[in-house]
């Protein structure tokens, strides 16, 4: 916690700026306006938990980039947990992000309303599965966003076949659908042309062991896994609700043109009567359940019955901010826009606050002589 002799809260923000939204100035700024010290943290450097011991908080927006997706885990783990000082995203709000599998696992223990989920740590397993399966079913990366690893599955023979992939040779995340271009494979002369600095680095390995760079979206292979989802037809949107502690932000997305998908689409309406009441209240109380700092919920529906297929505790403000008001979960709607760093800045003032005073009182009491024993 703060040690320097500054008086005021201070809260450590690590700068983030990703494809031209930063989170980090806002949170500056409605920081500074409740009269918090704002420092800039470098949470890369060798002096990092150094820095955040100066702070009453700390906050750092980390995306679905995978080398934030490596560093931020580790480190935000370390100052919440080791350190003891308060952290926004939390271990609980942040430690499924990007990863549908750990997100199935959370959901369940919530018993939250999901689609039927097929996941399969065993090949054999998920061999015998797709011969008896119903078609269509819907695969899955674990990791991916604006439904980037997410396939229509239309037979058994293609199931089959994205398992054996992915318990061989794995796959490589943002190689399907419209990131069919980043996979390797030249479907144009100027693809190949494209390829040919590729070939050169896999000539490289072959006779020097030299192994070629990878593209930047490619942290890691999924492999050893496969995650299928059912197919819930007649979803022509889905319904995003993002809950940030006693608000309640919704929208439509409208499925891409001739696709299934919503997520990516940018196809948004903000209109507050089309939003399913249903789906707010579910979001209230799975943000409560799980103790959530922030958290989106996509919606689709199942038996004309609201169901959550992903969350996402980050997404892009200003779909927020377009909201024209919120619910709060007493379920009354409170008119005007508000931007999600506000709210987010707003609860996390709220909870140092709280600690700062608890720990004043903490040391008020220790320093409280005790009554002798037996007087």
């Amino acid at each position: 916690m703060n040690t320097s002799k500054s008086t005021k809260l201070v809260v450590g923000i690590h700068p983030d700026l990703n494809y031209g939204e930063s989170y980090s100035e806002k949170w500056s700024k409605y920081l500074g306006d409740r009269g918090v010290e704002v420092r800039w943290l470098n949470l890369l450097a060798l002096d990092a938990l150094d820095q955040a011991r100066m702070c009453d908080g700390v906050m750092w927006r980390c995306i679905h980039i995978p080398q934030q997706k490596q560093i931020a885990q580790r480190i935000l783990y370390t100052v919440e947990h080791c350190l003891g000082i308060p952290v926004f995203p939390d271990s609980r709000t942040r430690w499924h992000y990007d990863e549908k599998i750990s997100q199935y696992y959370l959901l369940q223990t919530l018993q939250a309303p999901i689609p039927n989920t097929w996941l399969f740590w065993n090949r054999k397993e998920a061999l015998e599965w797709a011969i008896t399966a119903s078609y269509p079913v819907v695969f899955k990366l674990s990791s991916g966003a604006s439904s980037a690893n997410v396939l229509k599955i239309e037979t058994d023979a293609e199931a089959i076949a994205l398992i054996h992939r992915s318990f061989t040779k794995g796959i490589f995340p943002y190689t399907m659908n419209e990131f069919q271009a980043y996979s390797g494979f030249p479907r144009s002369r100027e693809q190949f042309r494209d390829l040919r600095p590729r070939l050169k680095e896999a000539i490289k390995y072959v006779l020097w062991n030299e192994y070629p760079k990878l593209h930047e979206t490619w942290w890691r292979l999924e492999h050893g896994y496969a995650y299928f989802q059912e197919f819930l037809p007649g979803n022509d949107f889905d319904t995003r609700i993002t809950v940030i502690g006693d608000r309640a932000f919704g929208f439509r997305r409208m499925n891409r043109p001739n696709d299934f998908r919503a997520s990516g689409s940018g196809r948004l309406s903000y209109d507050p009567e089309l939003v399913d009441k249903r789906c707010v209240e579910i979001a209230f109380e799975m943000s409560k359940a799980g103790n959530f700092q922030s958290m989106a919920y996509d919606f689709l529906y199942k038996n004309e019955k609201p169901v959550i297929c992903e969350i996402s505790y980050t997404f892009v403000n200003h779909a927020v901010f377009n909201c024209p008001g919120h619910w709060n979960s007493n379920m009354n709607w409170i008119e005007g826009h508000v931007w999600p760093e506000e709210a987010q800045v707003e609860d996390f003032y709220v909870r140092i606050s709280t600690l700062e005073v608890d720990m004043k009182t903490r040391l008020s009491l220790s320093k409280t002589p005790s009554e002798p024993i037996g007087k």
